[in-house]
C-alpha cells in the first residue's frame, strides 16, 4: 500500500478521527502517524473539521407548557401503577418495552417528588444573570523534530498572535518557515515565522471561537507562492488554556 499516496493519507486520516479505522489497521496508522509530521497534521485537520460538527448543533430548550402539562397530569391522579410482571420462560425483551418501562419509572419519581415539595410556580423568578468568565489565554508550543529550533506562540484578546523563537535549525538554507491555521475548509496562511527573537502576526477573524490547530511548512525564500503549503510540514500543535 502506497501511504505516500495524497487521497489514501486523507482517507485514512479521516477515518481514523471517525473511529471505523480499526483492528490493526488503526495501530498501523498510529505508528506511521508518530514519525510522519504531515500525517499528523492531516489528522489534526480532520479533528477541528469533525470536532466542529457536535459544535454547531444548538441545545433544544423545552418548551413552557411541558412542565405545566406534566404538572396537571400528575394532580388530575393520571398516573400508572407498576405491578410485578407474571412468571414468564425468559425471552428477548423488545426495546421499545424497556424505554416504556423507563419513562413510566421517570414519570412516577417526578410524582414522588412533586407531591412532597409542592407544586411548582408556572412563571418562575427570573435568574440572575451571572457575567460570564473571561476567555482564557491561550498558547501553543512549536517544535521542529530533530533540531532545537522551537516557538512559544501566545494568542492574545485583541486578535494577535506573538511569536517566540529559540535554537536553531541548520538544514534551513535558503528557505522560509511559514505558519499555517488548520481551518475547517483547509490550510490558511499566517505568516513568515522568525528564527531569531520575536514576532507579531494578526490573526483572521475566522480564528475566534473553537479550537486552534497549528502547522509549520518549509517554503521557498518568502513563503509560498500559492497560497497553500508546498513543502514538507515539519510539525504541528494544538493551542492550549494557559
Amino acid at each position: 500500500m502506497n501511504y505516500q499516496d495524497a487521497k489514501l493519507r486523507r482517507m485514512l486520516a479521516a477515518e481514523y478521527v471517525l473511529g471505523t479505522l480499526r483492528g490493526p489497521a488503526r495501530r498501523r496508522f498510529e505508528r506511521l502517524v508518530r514519525a510522519d509530521a504531515a500525517l499528523r497534521a492531516e489528522q489534526h485537520f480532520w479533528e477541528a473539521r469533525l470536532g466542529l460538527l457536535a459544535l454547531r448543533s444548538p441545545p433544544v430548550t423545552p418548551a413552557p407548557t411541558v412542565w405545566i402539562a406534566l404538572q396537571r397530569r400528575i394532580q388530575s391522579g393520571n398516573t400508572v401503577a407498576l405491578r410485578k410482571p407474571a412468571a414468564a420462560p425468559p425471552r428477548p425483551v423488545p426495546m421499545r418495552r424497556i424505554w416504556a418501562g423507563m419513562a413510566v419509572a421517570a414519570a412516577v419519581v417526578v410524582a414522588v417528588v412533586v407531591s412532597r415539595q409542592g407544586p411548582a410556580p408556572v412563571n418562575p423568578p427570573p435568574v440572575a444573570q451571572v457575567p460570564a468568565p473571561a476567555a482564557p489565554a491561550l498558547v501553543a508550543q512549536l517544535k521542529i523534530p530533530d533540531s532545537t529550533l522551537q516557538w512559544s506562540v501566545r494568542f492574545t484578546p485583541g486578535g494577535e498572535m506573538t511569536v517566540a523563537a529559540s535554537g536553531d535549525y541548520p538544514q534551513l538554507g535558503a528557505h522560509s518557515l511559514e505558519l499555517w491555521w488548520l481551518s475547517p475548509q483547509g490550510p490558511v496562511p499566517l505568516g513568515l515565522l522568525p528564527v531569531q527573537g520575536e514576532g507579531r502576526m494578526t490573526l483572521p477573524r475566522e480564528m475566534a471561537g473553537g479550537e486552534i490547530k497549528l502547522a509549520v511548512s518549509l517554503e521557498p525564500q518568502g513563503g509560498s507562492p500559492t497560497g497553500k503549503p508546498t513543502g514538507p510540514v515539519l510539525t504541528s500543535a494544538a493551542a492550549q488554556a494557559a
